[in-house]
């Protein structure tokens, strides 16, 4: 049992407002020198060369060398209408595709084994969403998705629910554990002092 790799399509998911952040797009801010941006996009590359960015203003990302996606469903209206846009899109322009690996924009320390540790927890085709999870705790923007579920999600954001959670439980699921000392791999960039914070410490030494 396992999924070919030339079947996923990687979505980094950069349509919110960073509202947290102060406004702005909180992806291009620096460290070291580098937009986090730019971090995600080399550490997907080490993957796969099929990536897309989700976000919600063409203008600002149209610098960027990767295919810009905007979200389908109007109103800002969360990671969920990141992943339906992702799995739309993949279904319209990468006919191979069978799943979406999807990522923040804020999370720039994705560990080294991120895709090995998805595909080695894959040991049932019925599973649909592979989610990770360090030290029991979740991290659902950081997943798999199998297109299938386009459809079934596109119903859920008509009948206006946005959680994620709460859809995945709906569908055969599974959590891909990483070492607990990996929880720091999956820091994210929310507010101005995460970012100030980030740049005292030297995470790229963390796998």
């Amino acid at each position: 049992m396992s999924i070919d790799r030339d079947k996923i399509l990687f979505a980094i998911l950069a349509g919110g407002q960073s509202k947290r952040f102060g406004g702005g797009f909180k992806t291009f801010s620096k460290i070291d020198g580098e937009k986090i941006l730019d971090i995600i996009i080399k550490k997907l590359k080490k993957y796969s060369r099929d990536i897309i960015i989700n976000a919600n203003s063409l203008k600002d990302f149209k610098s960027i060398n990767q295919p810009i996606v905007m979200d389908k469903l109007n109103g800002f209206l969360g990671p969920l209408a990141g992943i339906h846009t992702s799995m739309s899109y993949a279904k319209n322009k990468y006919v191979n595709k069978e799943w979406i690996f999807t990522v923040p924009s804020d999370t720039p320390y994705l560990p080294e084994n991120l895709l090995d540790k998805f595909l080695e927890t894959f040991d049932n085709q019925n599973i649909k969403i592979l989610i990770a999870r360090s030290n029991n705790r979740h991290h659902p923007v950081i997943a798999m998705w199998h297109i299938s579920l386009l459809q079934n999600l596109e119903d859920e954001l008509k009948s206006k629910n946005y959680k994620i959670m709460y859809w995945v439980k709906k569908h055969n699921y599974k959590f891909v554990e990483f070492n607990s000392d990996q929880e720091k791999n999956f820091f994210n960039i929310n507010k101005k002092k995460d970012l100030s914070n980030a740049k005292k410490i030297n995470f790229y030494n963390f796998i």
